[in-house]
């Protein structure tokens, strides 16, 4: 019986060097969080003009590509420009026919005393303003046309409509964003870890992600970069620790780390949460 026990006492001292053993070689190989958050990039679609909303072309969640249209805005004012420009550049041009003529002219009757050297160079700056002028016009006709071109709104970047609230008849205005359209092309994950474990975490360590939307699925990442700051730093209060009452608390270090096995089958949503496992390399460490 005596013996059962010591058997029974060296075995269980051995499976816990045994676990003490494995956890610290998790610890000294990995460092994980579980505060951490699928990111992404996030275009603000605004319309460069004011303008109503004529045509709209997609809905909320929708996938569009890149090229594709997403809305139009009532052309009618703009293309009254354009034809307005236009016509304003055929009188300038006209104007600088005739002081083009008479330029010509005036010059032959200076050289032949019949007018003075005054109407001459009258005649000279009136060509040169006919000339401006025409440039003017011309550029005034490249804006319109721009303002025209403007009211076809399209997707600058493929990926998912989100936050669309607008509806045909709005009026919007010229760079104030109308809804958001998520990039598919890039995702990250913003881990937030400990300041104790920072120490051995570098850019270009390889990373396992998993989310808790896709708990069987784990992604391939890599550290991007490391924040400069913790995240009560940049915040709008940010903490205050000369008042007297100061508590010390860990702070938390956002980590960027980009996903790099992105599938169609497993698409990604800004915000789920994710548990990160960042693989470290101490002993190669400078």
């Amino acid at each position: 019986m005596q013996i059962h026990k010591k058997v029974g006492l060296i075995l269980a001292i051995f499976l816990l060097g045994l676990s003490s053993l494995a956890y610290w070689g998790y610890k000294y190989f990995f460092v994980v969080t579980d505060d951490a958050y699928v990111n992404g990039n996030i275009i603000h679609i605004a319309p460069r003009i004011n303008g109503r909303v004529a045509h709209l072309y997609v809905v909320n969640n929708q996938f569009v590509k890149a090229g594709e249209i997403l809305f139009d805005l009532d052309p009618d004012m703009y293309a009254t420009l354009v034809a307005k420009a236009r016509a304003n550049l055929a009188i300038n041009q006209a104007k600088l026919k005739l002081a083009e003529l008479t330029e010509t002219r005036l010059h032959a009757l200076v050289k032949k005393r019949v007018a003075s050297i005054q109407e001459g160079d009258s005649a000279e700056m009136d060509l040169q303003a006919a000339k401006a002028g025409v440039e003017l016009a011309k550029a005034n006709l490249a804006t319109a046309e721009l303002n025209l071109g403007y009211t076809h709104i399209t997707a600058p970047e493929s990926g998912w409509v989100t936050n669309l609230s607008t509806r045909v008849g709005d009026m919007v205005m010229a760079n104030q964003p109308v809804f958001l359209l998520i990039n598919n092309q890039e995702f990250w994950v913003d881990a937030n870890f400990k300041e104790t474990e920072l120490q051995h975490i570098r850019v270009g360590q390889s990373a396992e992600i998993k989310l808790d939307m896709y708990s069987g699925q784990p992604f391939q990442g890599i550290v991007e970069s490391i924040s400069n700051g913790s995240g009560a730093a940049f915040s709008i209060f940010p903490p205050e620790n000369a008042t007297g009452n100061w508590v010390k608390v860990t702070q938390r270090i956002p980590v960027r780390i980009k996903i790099i096995t992105l599938t169609s089958r497993y698409p990604l949503r800004l915000g789920a949460s994710a548990n990160v496992k960042i693989h470290i390399k101490p002993w190669q460490e400078n």
